[in-house]
């Protein structure tokens, strides 16, 4: 093939922490090249939201016609981890595995497409997270249930805004005592769906503006049946309610927020434009006690719930 219409990308040691938001820039290099080349050999870690990244991205060049080839694996230190992690697979480029599968729960939740029942989906993957969560009484209750609505209310944005294809991942880091929940899109992102919708104020918005702007109450490119505006706004909510974090990427834009609860602005590594959404959220697990309290304090702090005490009427 002609080099002119190929394009080497060479992944990162580490795609963790610092190293993701780079990553994500990579990723939207590719342009006009009929054919991206990717080089695994020096592979060594990848979070959750790089795994969804990379299935977004993929199944993007995919469906544009490119073909997509998968380079030194066997040189990979974590190809196996890869593998049990199903992102090979959602890329289309499974390989005959060399080891047992053992039990995915309480442990991660493997790259999974966003499909259209979201809330069976976000139920398997609380379950996966919060084993025996499902049981009010239980330890892990909490757990269960903030899994089950950052990743349906989420999901739903996806499916609803985004007109691409989902992809979610999750991980219980148990040195760290933290919960990655991760979804990413290979859509039209956040800023354009806006446009899209002839929304009067988006003209003339940056995408990290868009971000912001989508963590407003009852902001929505699309809003009823299902999502009305509320959803990205109360997982941002919880976010801060537990003194978490939260990443959210689409465009050019990126926005975090780190425990203080402060949002941070910003661009991608490079003046990059990632053409979807990912959302990443990192929750704790010793201050994941009580989800009903959470959720309550995320809507009175958002101005959906009007009240004084707890007996409050939602506003929707």
């Amino acid at each position: 093939m002609n080099p002119s219409t190929c394009v080497d990308l060479t992944i990162p040691d580490h795609i963790h922490a610092g190293g993701l938001l780079p990553f994500i820039s990579l990723l939207a290099t590719p342009q006009d090249e009929a054919e991206v080349r990717l080089d695994f050999a020096g592979l060594r870690r990848v979070s959750p939201a790089g795994l969804v990244a990379l299935a977004a991205a993929v199944t993007r060049w995919l469906r544009q016609g490119k073909h997509v080839v998968f380079r030194n694996l066997d040189r990979c230190a974590i190809t196996g981890y890869l593998q049990r992690m199903d992102v090979l697979r959602a890329c289309g480029a499974d390989l005959p595995e060399s080891f047992r599968r053992h039990e995915a729960r309480g442990r991660f939740v493997p790259v999974k497409l966003v499909e259209h029942d979201v809330e069976r989906t976000g139920r398997e993957m609380a379950l996966c997270l919060a084993p025996g969560g499902d049981d009010y009484a239980h330890p892990l209750a909490a757990l269960y249930d903030l899994a089950w609505y950052v990743f349906t209310e989420t999901a739903n944005n996806t499916r609803q805004h985004s007109q691409g294809l989902g992809y979610a991942a999750a991980q219980v880091m148990r040195s760290e005592g933290l919960v990655r929940i991760a979804i990413a899109d290979n859509g039209r992102g956040i800023r354009q769906s806006f446009l899209d919708a002839g929304l009067p104020w988006a003209p003339g918005m940056t995408d990290a503006e868009a971000i912001l702007k989508a963590f407003e109450p009852k902001v929505s490119s699309k809003g009823r049946p299902t999502n009305e505006g509320v959803g990205l706004t109360l997982v941002t909510g919880l976010v801060r309610q537990s003194r978490g974090w939260l990443l959210v990427v689409s465009g050019s834009g990126v926005v975090r927020i780190a425990p203080d609860g402060v949002p941070a602005s910003g661009e991608l590594p490079g003046g990059a434009c990632f053409p979807g959404t990912i959302v990443v959220t990192a929750f704790r697990q010793k201050s994941l006690t009580d989800f009903a309290g959470l959720l309550h304090q995320a809507k009175v702090q958002s101005g959906l719930l009007q009240s004084a005490g707890a007996a409050g009427k939602f506003s929707a």
